[in-house]
């Protein structure tokens, strides 16, 4: 009998092992033995599979975006109405999304057309669940009757504009500031069914 290939748990490891790396390393300083040292593997075994730290970053946040996309769309779709469906939805981009590798993405995006595809790919997701969301809400009376797509593009701009901010702790940028903002804003634009009382914190 042949032995069955672990190849794909292999490469599930380096890029989980990238992630971590370039996390907290940052793209610039992190280098391509770092992540082998970190995954228990060869500089060799992870040229193999990816074409330098370039592959290995847009792969790795695509890993991440999908454990984090799995783990919060279940927990938000458990909630029984679209207000709580998306203060979890919020309460999770940001608390608990990795902003700082997502902004590494977002400068290789800028000169490598594959990084920037995949850029484009997770930002439309996030953008579909926020509207579906909001679309819910309003069906359902909960909240103000409005355009779900533009409500959709300013609060979503309130989060990608902030969020980086919290990344790098920008002077009199906080998180509970933050929050505090954007529930405010979504309150005047959905209306009294939308609960702008603070965000429970999860993990």
């Amino acid at each position: 009998m042949p032995r069955p290939r672990l190849d794909h748990v292999r490469k599930a490891q380096i890029l989980s092992a990238a992630a971590e790396v370039l996390s907290e390393r940052g793209y610039a300083n992190t280098r391509v033995v770092d992540i082998a040292k970190e995954a228990g593997t060869s500089p060799a075994a992870i040229l193999y599979w990816f074409e330098g730290k370039d592959g290995l970053l847009a792969q790795a946040l695509a890993l991440r975006e999908q454990e984090f996309h799995d783990r919060y769309t279940v927990r938000s779709g458990s909630k029984p109405t679209a207000s709580e469906q998306l203060r979890t939805m919020v309460e999770a981009m940001l608390h608990h999304y990795d902003w700082g590798l997502w902004m590494e993405l977002c400068v290789l995006a800028l000169r490598d057309k594959a990084a920037g595809a995949e850029r484009d790919r997770m930002d439309r997701r996030w953008r579909a669940a926020l509207r579906n969301v909001i679309r819910l809400g309003q069906e359902s009376g909960e909240f103000l009757a409005g355009d779900p797509d533009e409500t959709m593009f300013v609060l979503a701009a309130l989060i990608d504009g902030w969020a980086p901010l919290l990344a790098v702790k920008a002077k009199g940028v906080t998180r509970d500031r933050v929050e505090r903002a954007w529930l405010a804003e979504a309150g005047r634009l959905l209306g009294p069914g939308f609960d702008t009382s603070p965000l429970k914190r999860t993990r």
